[in-house]
């Protein structure tokens, strides 16, 4: 693909996921495009054949992101802590729960074998109080499966032209 065309179908390819998941998200009612979603559009659509690309990463890699924001919440009894955004400023609380989230997600991905950048997003969503209840992890799952399910036939037609150009190693991690 053309620098050209790759900057073309790229963009679109990345503003089309993002509208489908808004689409749904208006006429659920839901909240689910977040942060880090937009890391997780771009690594379908310009990084397709990377292994954080992968369906098993985004799901694997978010979850785990997910599990250890909650988890580092429940360890430090943080769920009350006020949100990072809400004093403009970070409490002691917060800090360590974005830390520990971070570290576990971490290794967690390592040990799936997951990679996904962008699960350290999702963590530091959950362990900093922007999305921290029940409802808020059902929708970050809910909203992971939705942009893998929709993602992957987008994310195989540029894989394709990708090898088309001769140039698979391209985008590996």
């Amino acid at each position: 693909m053309t620098k050209g065309k790759n900057l073309l179908y790229g963009s679109l390819g990345e503003g089309a996921l993002i509208l489908v998941m808004g689409a749904i998200a208006w006429a659920a009612h839901r909240p689910l495009i977040f942060a880090s979603l937009g890391p997780t559009a771009y690594e379908l659509v310009e990084k397709p054949l990377a292994p954080s690309a992968r369906t098993y990463n985004i799901i694997a890699g978010h979850m785990a992101g997910l599990g250890a924001g909650m988890l580092s919440l429940w360890l430090l009894a943080a769920w009350n802590a006020p949100k990072f955004a809400c004093p403009g400023f970070i409490t002691s609380t917060r800090l360590w729960a974005a830390v520990l989230s971070v570290v576990i997600t971490t290794a967690a991905t390592l040990a799936l074998n997951a990679s996904q950048p962008a699960s350290l997003s999702t963590t530091l969503l959950v362990s900093l109080g922007s999305m921290q209840t029940m409802r808020d992890a059902a929708t970050i799952a809910i909203a992971v499966l939705l942009i893998a399910a929709v993602g992957e036939p987008l994310r195989r037609q540029f894989a394709l032209a990708k090898l088309a150009e001769g140039n698979p190693r391209s985008d590996s991690n």
